[in-house]
């Protein structure tokens, strides 16, 4: 493409919109373009046209680096959310008594084959 191609005030600002909207989204430039239908060599062009060649190779580095805390994060997560699970040991008496309570009613409801209303009225 010419350098007239680049010089368009309409699409440098087209494409200006759309490195800003990537650069905050947080994406990958591959998942944001398949999610804007873009072509991803093009987006390339622009993000080094208009952010020059040092500064665009910084940026998506970056992206990726924060792309990756990201998930790190997310696994160390869902890790201590599995630790607590497993280990977790109730003490709540009061919480399964009423539980079992219910269960019983709800038991008794089922066997005597009497609506919800005509049970009640009988408890």
């Amino acid at each position: 493409m010419g350098s007239k191609y680049f010089e368009n005030g309409a699409r440098r600002e087209w494409w200006s919109l759309h490195i800003e909207a990537w650069r905050r989204s947080g994406l990958g430039i591959r998942k944001y373009c398949q999610q804007q239908r873009l072509t991803e060599n093009t987006l390339r062009r622009w993000l080094k046209r208009l952010a020059g060649d040092e500064t665009a190779l910084k940026l998506e580095k970056y992206q990726t680096e924060l792309r990756r805390e990201r998930a790190r994060e997310e696994r160390e997560k869902a890790l201590r959310k599995q630790k607590q699970r497993r280990f977790t040991i109730t003490s709540d008496v009061r919480n399964r008594a009423s539980q079992a309570f219910w269960a019983m009613h709800v038991e008794a409801l089922n066997w005597s084959g009497m609506e919800l209303r005509a049970y009640a009225a009988a408890m």
